[in-house]
């Protein structure tokens, strides 16, 4: 129903379908909700929802016992609850283990001296002349627009730092 929710969805299908199963787990003592979202729309006012789209919510304590009654309400299966308890203790979910958050990464190496690619060295010149030039008019005094101006300055700079790193290193 809504992410923080204490109940979890067991069983979509048509209204009918949906009482009918309702009414199974209530007479076992679990409490289910009923979410017809078609309905809703139609009582609102605004079209919403699908036809014969009817959820069945549940308490999540409830799940396991409310999907074997529901199994049971669709199915001719006569095992008996014992049966039932004994398949639910040995299906539980065993203790998880903490997540090694230290595990190698194979596939991202990092060098401790990661170098740039010559390829790279001679973009980031190429878009030093390129912006230079497209500044060049502002030393003869002639106006540019403050967009174009703000751009080449800002590509000038970003590739002088990047080629300056690169002969840093």
């Amino acid at each position: 129903m809504i992410k923080n929710s204490d109940y979890e969805r067991v069983y979509t299908g048509s209204e009918i379908n949906v009482n009918y199963l309702k009414n199974l787990l209530e007479e076992k003592d679990i409490h289910g909700v009923v979410r017809n979202d078609f309905q809703s729309g139609l009582r609102g006012g605004f079209g919403g929802g699908i036809p014969d789209h009817v959820q069945l919510f549940v308490k999540k304590e409830n799940i396991v016992k409310a999907k074997r009654i529901i199994d049971k309400g669709f199915s001719e299966d006569d095992s008996s609850e014992e049966e039932f308890a004994e398949h639910a203790e040995q299906s539980r979910l065993a203790k998880e283990e903490p997540v090694n958050k230290k595990a190698d990464r194979p596939l991202i190496k990092k060098g401790p001296n990661k170098k740039r690619s010559v390829v790279n060295l001679m973009l980031n010149l190429g878009l030093i002349i390129y912006s230079a030039w497209r500044l060049f008019p502002l030393l003869h005094g002639e106006t540019l627009p403050a967009w174009r101006i703000a751009l080449s300055a800002f590509i000038l700079i970003f590739c002088l730092v990047a080629v300056i790193r690169y002969f840093k290193n």
